[in-house]
């Protein structure tokens, strides 16, 4: 969806929030939302980020926009992160109007160049404790229910689809997703969807995350391993375990925790891949796929690498 589809109703209540009415749309690709995603500038030049959803046309993602309007109101100053200008919601549509970040998404080169920014970004993260996030999901739960996706996939006889080498190692990698709980464990701010198309870098160079739904309480570590995955899935030019090395965000973080994580991930991606589309989002279960052969194909890399 485009601004151009959104109703008088949602225009009227957007040029309210802004202080005039909106004059310029920009439509953004990226993403997989079924609703809408919009730079917009003002007769006033006031400039903001828009997105908005349909409850009609998907429920849940409209629930998810509130659960990040949530998130976004609550996060402190220090979090390089858009902020929340309005909230509005009404019988039919819910939508967030947001300051408006100026920067393109990391990775276009696919030099690995932004990788160092990014990574900075979620260093930067604070803990939770004592502050209004601390009542956010735990990490350590939501890993668990992906690692839980191996044991869903030969429930539901769907094995026969996966990657041969990892049919082949499938009782090692539910063996490795099996205590990602203990390695997810902690007390940071964790946005647990951290891929490139969730990431603006600046033109100053500074990294901003953005669509913040399944912000958690977890390990420090866990955003940065998500990131260099999706920069491994869209197949940049850098060394994934080199910056594990050499980055203190991963400092002291052993190599059965990053597996276990990358375990979780890729069977939980893989039984999702395996399920029907859903409504209004018919690239998704192609892109939960690609995610979890990365996922897969990073580990088995650092088994060999180990052995």
């Amino acid at each position: 969806m485009s601004w151009s589809d959104l109703p008088d109703e949602l225009h009227r209540a957007v040029a309210s929030i802004l202080g005039s009415d909106v004059i310029s749309a920009s439509n953004q690709h990226h993403g997989f939302s079924p609703g809408s995603a919009d730079r917009v500038i003002t007769i006033d030049g006031y400039r903001a980020f828009v997105k908005a959803v349909h409850y009609g046309r998907n429920a849940y993602a409209a629930e998810l926009h509130r659960r990040e309007a949530r998130v976004l109101a609550a996060l402190p100053q220090s979090v390089h992160a858009p902020r929340l200008l309005h909230f509005h919601e009404s019988d039919e549509w819910v939508a967030l109007v947001l300051e408006d970040i100026d920067g393109g998404h990391p990775g276009a080169a696919r030099d690995g160049s932004d990788i160092s920014a990014v990574i900075d970004a979620l260093a930067s993260l604070p803990t939770v404790r004592g502050s209004s996030l601390r009542d956010l999901p735990n990490a350590a739960d939501e890993l668990a229910g992906e690692a839980d996706g191996w044991a869903q996939l030969r429930r539901d006889n769907s094995t026969n689809d996966l990657p041969e080498w990892v049919r082949a190692s499938f009782d090692r990698l539910e063996a490795a997703a099996s205590t990602v709980a203990s390695a997810a464990r902690g007390d940071f701010l964790v946005h647990l969807d951290c891929r490139a198309d969730n990431v603006l870098i600046d033109p100053g160079g500074t990294a901003w995350i953005i669509d913040w739904p399944w912000a958690s309480v977890g390990a420090r570590w866990l955003d940065g391993a998500c990131y260099l995955l999706d920069a491994r899935r869209r197949q940049e030019s850098f060394d994934a375990d080199g910056v594990l090395e050499a980055h203190p965000l991963f400092a002291g973080v052993s190599d059965e925790a990053i597996n276990s994580v990358l375990a979780a991930l890729a069977g939980g991606f893989f039984h999702k891949a395996s399920q029907p589309a859903l409504p209004n989002m018919p690239t998704l279960r192609a892109f939960q796929r690609s995610e979890a052969i990365a996922a897969a194909d990073w580990l088995h890399d650092r088994w060999v690498g180990a052995a």
